[in-house]
């Protein structure tokens, strides 16, 4: 059944620790629906006796169609459970298909947590995308863990006499945004990844967000957003001018992340992957100066209404003269 925010904060937090990835936060489920007013966020549960299965995601309407659909949250999400048993989880889908037909849905898209391999959940397909990097927390010895070009790039800054800050929301929130915006137009990336600034000020109410800025000489050159649970810490958004890139100031922001996750009893820091499912990719290759430990991302897909859905796809093809592998093939511009 659809659940309140409140009843799905209490289920969520009933959790096991290592379920409970920040990006499946509800917090962050609302507050994330804020980039886009077609979106809102929804919170499913099932439950039977102490056992419960947990689905938090975005509805909106297909474009120009009385239908809906689902997608996960930006970064990752997929449902969760208590257990894994396959009859249990059979009726929690049964329920949950119950539901999607009840509210018209379309079709739904996951990106399931790495981390959490969540997709053992799904009764849909699921497919792997690419690899992500995480850094073991528990390790003694952050640095001494990195690869040398990691560990140069660290102390180079050090050596600049740069310096990381965990500054409250209000506060970074004046800064990040243009720096962030400037480093996307930058790097060409399409309109998706302009988040607007109710974006920030719906992400400032949550607790689970930390704030990190890496300055030089007074003046910031570098700052992240991190999102934090009890045992996975997260690598969110992060952004730097001409400055920061020539000294370091990632590399340093995230071993600073490290430390800090560490400091707060976090077993995992998750850097993501690259921004394509290329081996080579350059930002994949930055990260993976960090640790050698990988997780595999994958996407995952549900059709709850096949005839409609492919009818659109025929339709969509012969209108547009293109075909598109996407899911959404319909959200494509």
């Amino acid at each position: 059944m659809q659940v309140s925010f409140d009843a799905a904060l209490e289920f969520f937090l009933r959790l096991p620790v290592h379920l409970q990835a920040p990006s499946l936060h509800p917090a962050y489920v609302q507050a994330d629906a804020a980039r886009d007013k077609e979106l809102t966020p929804v919170f499913f549960v099932y439950q039977r006796g102490e056992d419960f299965f947990y689905h938090a995601f975005h509805l909106a309407t297909v474009p120009g169609k009385s239908c809906r659909d689902i997608q996960s949250p930006y970064g990752y999400g997929g449902p969760v459970a208590t257990i894994d048993e396959p009859a249990f989880l059979t009726e929690a889908w049964q329920a949950y298909a119950s539901w999607c037909v009840q509210q018209r849905v379309l079709v739904e898209f996951v990106r399931f947590h790495p981390l959490l391999e969540n997709w053992r959940f799904f009764s849909g397909e699921s497919f792997s995308d690419r690899e992500t990097v995480w850094v073991d927390l528990r390790l003694p010895d952050l640095l001494a863990s990195y690869d040398v070009r990691a560990r140069t790039a660290i102390r180079k800054a050090v050596k600049h006499g740069l310096t990381v800050e965990w500054w409250e929301a209000e506060r970074f929130g004046e800064v990040f945004l243009p720096l962030y915006s400037a480093t996307m137009e930058g790097l060409k990336a399409s309109g998706f990844y302009f988040f607007p600034q109710e974006y920030f000020n719906s992400l400032a109410g949550w607790e689970g967000a930390r704030y990190a800025a890496c300055l030089h000489e007074g003046a910031v050159v570098a700052a992240a957003i991190f999102m934090q649970g009890p045992d996975v810490m997260e690598y969110h958004l992060s952004a730097s001018n001409g400055v920061g890139k020539k000294l370091g100031a990632t590399n340093l922001l995230l071993h600073e992340a490290g430390l800090h996750g560490q400091m707060a009893g976090c077993g995992k820091l998750h850097l993501g992957g690259g921004t394509d499912a290329d081996a080579a990719n350059s930002l994949l290759f930055f990260k993976s100066g960090f640790s050698t430990k990988r997780a595999t991302f994958r996407i995952g897909k549900n059709i709850h209404d096949p005839a409609t859905y492919q009818a659109m796809r025929a339709e969509w093809q012969q209108r547009t003269g293109r075909s598109s592998c996407r899911i959404m093939f319909y959200r494509e511009n």
